[in-house]
């Protein structure tokens, strides 16, 4: 596999044939590097199209279809400058948003469900205050030098028969451009991942660089690329709670805003948020 356009922008790119959990391959190699004194530079990117044992948020299971998808793991240094750290799902949610919007056609938008969850969604669908349909998930971890491992599952290649859920879609199942790719390993799948990482590094080190001059310009970025606010939802708090209401905004720390029925606001920091018909 080459990645001509992403090696170009990143230090390091690291392609394997099949990984157990790519953030924790990088993570390790992260602790390995850095007590032989040669740390990994900022930018170092790991993937895979064969994950096999991945977790994502809440420890639920984050695999990728051989050939369909896309596990990758990005080293982030000094991304707490400007915003903190809570921000940074989000502004990774933007920046993936931009990188797979060009490949929709009119009536369709790409955007974060709150949190942490890229989907695509049609004219329908926004005016029913639905999100549409996952296309990526994405998984941000703090390692003890400051540094956070960014780690992303872009749905590419999976035809509608063999989506896992009735809640995930695929560029492919969602009527994307895919350059005629049909599995990742062919010419035009590898070109597809190419220019997808490509789109989106260049995006997120953009958005970085904002939020480090002009938070509340980073912060505005993140509102306008959520498909959950003005949406009328349904957190599910730790504990078993259940609160319904409307996303209002963003917490200054990137909490959800909601708005009660009974008056008075919730603001989220951890839970799912359900979007409500």
């Amino acid at each position: 596999m080459e990645f001509t356009r992403t090696s170009e922008l990143l230090p390091r790119v690291l392609w394997r044939e099949s990984s157990p959990s790519t953030n924790a391959e990088l993570r390790e190699l992260v602790r390995e590097r850095a007590a032989a004194g040669e740390p990994l530079p900022d930018g170092t990117l790991l993937l895979t199209s064969d994950q096999t044992a991945g977790r994502g948020r809440l420890d639920r299971g984050w695999v990728t279809p051989p050939g369909q998808s896309i596990a990758a793991s990005l080293l982030v240094r000094g991304a707490g400058a400007g915003l903190p750290l809570s921000w940074l799902p989000l502004l990774v949610g933007a920046a993936m948003s931009s990188a797979l919007q060009s490949r929709f056609g009119e009536g369709m938008r790409v955007g974060v469900k709150w949190p942490n969850d890229v989907h695509v969604r049609d004219e329908e669908d926004a005016i029913a205050g639905r999100p549409g349909l996952k296309l990526c998930g994405i998984l941000c971890e703090l390692l003890p030098d400051g540094s956070v491992i960014v780690g992303t599952g872009i749905n590419l290649l999976i035809p509608d028969f063999e989506l896992p859920t009735g809640r995930a879609t695929s560029l492919l199942a969602a009527g994307a451009d895919v350059g005629g790719a049909e599995t990742v390993f062919d010419p035009a799948g590898n070109a597809l991942i190419d220019e997808v990482l490509a789109d989106y590094v260049t995006a997120l080190r953009q958005l970085l660089a904002l939020a480090a001059e002009n938070p509340a310009a980073a912060r505005a970025r993140a509102a306008r690329n959520s498909l959950t606010l003005g949406t009328e939802v349904r957190v599910h708090l730790p504990g078993d709670e259940i609160v319904d209401g409307r996303a209002r905004e963003l917490a200054s720390d990137g909490s959800l805003v909601v708005d009660l029925p009974t008056g008075g606001q919730l603001t989220v920091s951890a839970g799912d948020v359900e979007h409500l018909r």
